[in-house]
């Protein structure tokens, strides 16, 4: 018997015994399922390391991305590349950041993202995905406009892992070891998005679909940003505790929703004293971008 053979059976036994919970290192797959019979389109997931968590300011330190065939109903396929890239950024790395990523100024110092090849890799892409789009959007527009045109989903907010798979956390390496069972090197960028690609493709709910498939289902219905225009100061905590955000530019409370939700959000802004809230609709392209705040 290999040694590999018997770890797995090890693994096997603690797992079924009830008393223990093995996760296994995170390989990444460069083909999820055989080629399929139906069209199939590209997906770019996507992640960012910066100096900071400000999007208007922070520097993006490390990119990491793959592109994935996959097809309408949420199946990936073959990996057509996966790259990774440093850069060094104008202003420090911060201690903290150097603690969540090992990254310090000496692993990036020198290095560059070659944004040309960026542009000509995303340029065939149908759709971006990121874990918390609302973050890496806006800082990879500030980059390449090439990132302005396309549509972005969220695997944070448009997947709702509570209700399809009873884990409480949208934590990206929690979610990995609850419902995909594995570990990985967390806060590189492209060890984050191969992670990421692994948890897509695992079957959830009782449908056991992929995750990528609710995702899409998410991604296209159509979105309007709501203000609540007018609302009374005293319905702010009520308002907070529905979702909404505050716009300190033009001091209103406003939340992004889609448009199946609209008519039931409508009728409770009215029951909260705001009857006249203005709506603004999104284009496909625009959310989790600046033009969707």
């Amino acid at each position: 018997m290999t040694e590999s053979t018997s770890l797995t059976l090890c693994a096997e036994q603690l797992n079924q015994s009830g008393d223990y919970q093995v996760l296994q290192k995170l390989a990444p797959k460069t083909v999820f399922n055989p080629p399929s019979p139906e069209r199939c389109y590209r997906i770019c997931v996507i992640d960012t390391e910066t100096t900071g968590l400000d999007t208007e300011v922070c520097e993006i330190i490390e990119l990491g991305y793959q592109i994935i065939e996959f097809d309408s109903s949420g199946h990936l396929y073959k990996v057509l590349c996966a790259k990774n890239f440093l850069n060094e950024p104008n202003g420090e790395i911060s201690a903290e950041v150097t603690r969540v990523t090992g990254l310090t100024f000496d692993d990036v110092q020198g290095h560059r993202i070659p944004w040309d090849e960026v542009k000509t890799d995303i340029q065939s892409v149908q759709l971006c995905v990121a874990h918390n789009a609302g973050f890496d959007r806006p800082v990879l527009e500030r980059y390449s406009e090439v990132f302005v045109t396309k549509i972005w989903g969220c695997s944070v907010t448009q997947i709702d892992w509570a209700t399809l798979t009873e884990v409480g956390s949208k934590n990206q390496e929690f979610l990995c070891w609850k419902v995909g069972q594995f570990f990985y090197h967390a806060h590189r960028a492209l060890d984050d998005v191969q992670a990421l690609c692994q948890l897509l493709s695992q079957p959830i709910s009782t449908e056991q679909k992929p995750a990528l498939s609710f995702l899409l289902q998410a991604v296209r219905q159509g979105k309007s940003l709501v203000k609540a225009t007018g609302a009374p100061f005293d319905e702010k905590d009520a308002l907070r505790n529905r979702g909404y955000l505050w716009n300190a530019e033009e001091r209103v409370w406003q939340k992004l929703l889609d448009d199946a939700q609209q008519k039931e959000e409508l009728a409770w802004l009215t029951e909260h004293n705001t009857p006249n809230p203005t709506i603004v609709k999104l284009k496909a392209t625009d959310s989790f971008s600046v033009r969707a705040k």
